[in-house]
């Protein structure tokens, strides 16, 4: 069994190559089935995925049936059914239960469910980590009682075990210590984002390493920023294993390079690798508030911050100027209101709609401009309608039809209305993917833009965190400022002691 670590710093192909692989064992004969790409994230897993369908376009989605997550894996190998696995009701009734508020995300699938709360994060963490409750809870700062983390963790334990439920670390542990026999035996196996994986993945991965004939493990542990959810990056760099280094990066350029090179000399735990900018300049520009940067020159924008709460200001100076954007991939218009505005602008130019635009149109209408019974539009679906029609048979008032929108959509907040109109004034479509997108570096980790701003504001637990374990938060400040394809735009911090040392 060979074991090749693929180390994969910013923008050097790491997927590519990746997908090269999956094509080089696939044109020798090896089945799709018995291939493996799992990924620490659901959108990594599925990027590779999504890949693979669109570059091997004879496969069936149940040829890439090993292209998935490890929890993904887990649940499937154990034949878990949604109804053994506690969702929003179960932990709403514990949370009631034990008087703690958790809220719940429902994932793409409908057994995918993960809980926040901050007692049972610390309990997964320790799970996650492999470690005792005691440790895991001393490492915290939580601001609870001992005794109170205790009687949470045993009356999750107890809810769980009466219930006859588990969570989702629950699964990986028990997929961990099953037999041999439950776990996939595969002619290649494909590792990615291997940097983010916790002690409790890892061991996963160690039992699917031993099954496989040959298995590609591949990261960069100079990307490794999720060590607070319990990564474990110290096994990606010790992991036993011949190394192929991708060293010519197809989106950082040379100024950028030089930027980031330095900081990642400053990560005292990492394996050194020679990394290679492209071949244009680029640049790096300095300002003192981001109110400076002219956020209408061409190309796409990813603003970066390390916590969400502090792109706040970047998002209202953005609406001040009348600029389209995406925060955390959610449009600051919704498509509901976009539509309802060009539907009603197309109907006052002749032109019809369709029954589901009208009914959207219909919701933002004041009321006081629709005939008592019409407030909500009940056309057939397989019709077209015009302004015409909408008056003599579905309530509008005639007047209406000479208003613009915004005297007519009125169930569209003010402010709203003034953003969209200042952002029409300057000839912004409001349709489309906005060209500037506002992310934490975390959630941006992955992506890249023609022009990246930084804003380098810490919290204290950040700084916290960069005095204990500078590592850490260096690697967060290298994954921030290697996103960038041409121009990096570096905001100081408000406060000098607390930023990111650029």
């Amino acid at each position: 069994m060979n074991v090749t670590k693929v180390y994969g710093p910013p923008g050097t192909g790491k997927t590519t190559f990746l997908l090269n692989t999956v094509d080089r064992f696939l044109e020798a004969g090896t089945s799709p089935q018995s291939i493996g790409y799992f990924a620490f994230t659901r959108k990594a897993a599925h990027e590779g995925r999504d890949r693979a369908y669109a570059r091997f376009q004879h496969l069936q989605k149940s040829d890439l049936v090993n292209f998935r997550t490890l929890h993904s894996l887990a649940y499937a190998r154990l034949g878990v059914s949604s109804s053994k696995l506690i969702g929003p009701k179960g932990y709403k009734e514990f949370a009631d239960l034990v008087g703690i508020s958790i809220s719940t995300e429902v994932r793409d699938e409908a057994w995918d469910v993960r809980a926040d709360n901050a007692i049972l994060n610390v309990m997964n963490l320790a799970r996650m980590r492999m470690t005792d409750l005691r440790t895991e809870y001393n490492r915290s700062n939580l601001s609870v009682e001992w005794y109170h983390m205790v009687y949470i963790y045993e009356s999750y334990r107890k809810y769980l075990s009466s219930n006859n439920l588990m969570d989702f670390t629950d699964m990986l542990e028990f997929f961990s210590n099953e037999s041999d026999e439950l776990y996939p035996k595969l002619d290649v196996l494909i590792i990615d984002e291997a940097q983010d994986l916790s002690p409790l993945q890892w061991k996963i991965v160690d039992r699917l390493v031993k099954h496989a004939k040959e298995a590609f493990i591949a990261g960069d542990d100079d990307q490794a920023i999720f060590t607070w959810a319990g990564a474990d990056v110290t096994h990606f760099l010790s992991y036993p294993s011949k190394e192929i280094v991708l060293d010519q990066s197809y989106r950082v350029p040379s100024a950028v390079h030089k930027l980031a090179d330095n900081i990642v000399h400053r990560i005292k735990y990492r394996t050194e690798k020679v990394y290679r900018p492209r071949e244009v300049e680029g640049a790096v520009h300095y300002y003192s508030r981001f109110e400076y940067i002219d956020f209408s020159q061409p190309g796409s924008w990813l603003i970066l911050a390390a916590s969400n709460y502090m792109l706040s200001d970047v998002h209202e100076h953005l609406k001040s100027l009348g600029l389209l954007f995406e925060r955390n991939h959610i449009r600051s218009i919704s498509e509901s209101i976009v539509n309802a505005v060009y539907s009603w602008e197309a109907l006052r130019k002749g032109r019809e709609i369709n029954a589901q635009e009208a009914k959207n149109m219909y919701k933002y209408i004041d009321k006081s401009l629709v005939t008592h019974g019409y407030r909500n539009f009940h056309g057939p679906d397989d019709e077209m309608y015009n302004m015409s029609k909408l008056v003599q048979h579905y309530g509008l008032t005639e007047t209406d039809s000479e208003l613009a929108w915004f005297f007519v959509l009125t169930k569209i907040s003010e402010d709203k209305v003034v953003y969209i109109r200042s952002a029409l004034r300057r000839g912004q479509s409001l349709r489309g993917t906005p060209t500037i997108s506002l992310s934490t570096i975390h959630g941006a980790k992955g992506g890249e833009a023609d022009n990246v701003v930084l804003l380098t504001d810490l919290t204290t637990k950040f700084m916290d965190e960069y005095n204990q374990r500078p590592d850490n938060i260096n690697r967060l400040l290298y994954v921030g400022v290697t996103r960038t394809k041409d121009q990096l735009h570096v905001v100081y911090p408000k406060n000098t002691s607390k930023g990111f040392f650029v």
